[in-house]
């Protein structure tokens, strides 16, 4: 089979944002502690940040792999959508307009682009 361009920039896109979650999952599971500081306030009353990290962790290393693997495709990149606009939303609330918002707005409207492109190459399960 004969990979196209448009396969080729699924695919790189798919590879591109799947880092990004596998690499701060990755982070989160080996120091929730310094992860911590991170945690909105309101996840303290619920969970310790500590826990609160790994699961988000742990979270994020599974989309990640999703992503990267095409397994469950569509659903792996709305849960990335979601988890990035709750990102970017809780940053904006705790420190207001900063360059990291701008990062993870990008990385969630590639998340976005993957959910809605028909390509679908080189996908484990769909």
């Amino acid at each position: 089979m004969h990979a196209t361009k448009d396969d080729a920039r699924h695919l790189l896109t798919r590879i591109a944002v799947a880092l990004v979650f596998i690499t701060f999952g990755i982070w989160e599971i080996t120091d929730p502690k310094y992860w911590a500081a991170f945690m909105p306030a309101f996840v303290a009353g619920i969970l310790s940040p500590s826990t609160a990290v790994l699961i988000h962790g742990i979270l994020l290393l599974a989309i990640g792999a999703a992503l990267l693997t095409g397994f469950y495709l569509r659903i792996a990149s709305a849960l990335a959508v979601i988890m990035l606009l709750l990102i970017v939303l809780s940053l904006m609330y705790l420190t207001g307009y900063i360059q990291i918002v701008i990062r993870d707005t990008a990385i969630m409207l590639l998340a976005l682009s993957i959910f809605f492109d028909d390509t679908r190459y080189l996908c484990m399960k769909e």
